[in-house]
């Protein structure tokens, strides 16, 4: 997708409309609260390095679950995560976002590590609000919460999975793949100027 060359006054008004959305914003977490404050969890092992040393080892997936209404909103929100690091390797590759029955997913085939990397983002873009990381890979699966950024503390995955939408859990067990969805975005396609015009048409889901 080919991008817009922006000048200064350019990014300072995209600055200063993301600002303003994201403070106005009213995200339904009604959904994710219990569990969210749930406590508990395990440590995490080194299962990028098991995966270089066997190739055989089942590929990863990770996701993030978050209360943002649609994909392509969701997708604005990292779009401008990505801007507010000044970074455009902070996106993982092979990242996306996708729509769920409750909520948007940001998924993807990824490492431990870039999933943690991809949670961080998507926290970061959404401010106060909480997201869970999903990551699983063969017969080990990890959920961790994350809010403004910050990593916080790994909770039971079956615990959560319990209160969230029923297609985290079909993703996470291989019933459903990604590749199946229907709108599915990435958002380093996104420009800034796109990414708060999706945030602002992506608020509320079309019925």
């Amino acid at each position: 997708m080919t991008q817009s060359p922006q000048g200064p006054d350019d990014k300072d008004r995209v600055d200063a409309e993301f600002a303003a959305m994201m403070e106005g914003l009213d995200f339904d977490t009604s959904s994710l609260d219990d569990p969210l404050t749930a406590a508990g969890g395990h440590s995490a092992g080194s299962a990028d390095q098991a995966q270089a040393q066997d190739p055989s080892t089942p590929a990863p997936i990770a996701i993030v679950a978050t209360p943002v209404a649609t994909a392509k909103a969701l997708a604005g929100v990292i779009r401008l995560a990505m801007a507010a690091k000044e970074d455009p390797l902070a996106l993982p590759t092979g990242s996306a976002t996708i729509d769920a029955d409750s909520g948007a997913l940001a998924v993807g085939p990824l490492t431990e590590a870039d999933a943690h990397r991809l949670a961080g983002l998507v926290s970061i873009g959404l401010q106060r609000q909480g997201v869970v990381l999903f990551w699983r890979q063969g017969d080990r699966m990890t959920a961790t919460r994350y809010r403004s950024g910050e990593r916080m503390d790994d909770v039971p995955p079956a615990f959560v999975l319990g209160a969230l939408d029923s297609r985290v859990e079909d993703l996470l067990l291989g019933a459903e793949s990604v590749a199946e969805a229907e709108n599915v975005y990435d958002p380093a396609e996104l420009s800034r100027t796109e990414a708060v015009k999706w945030i602002a048409t992506g608020r509320k889901r079309k019925r």
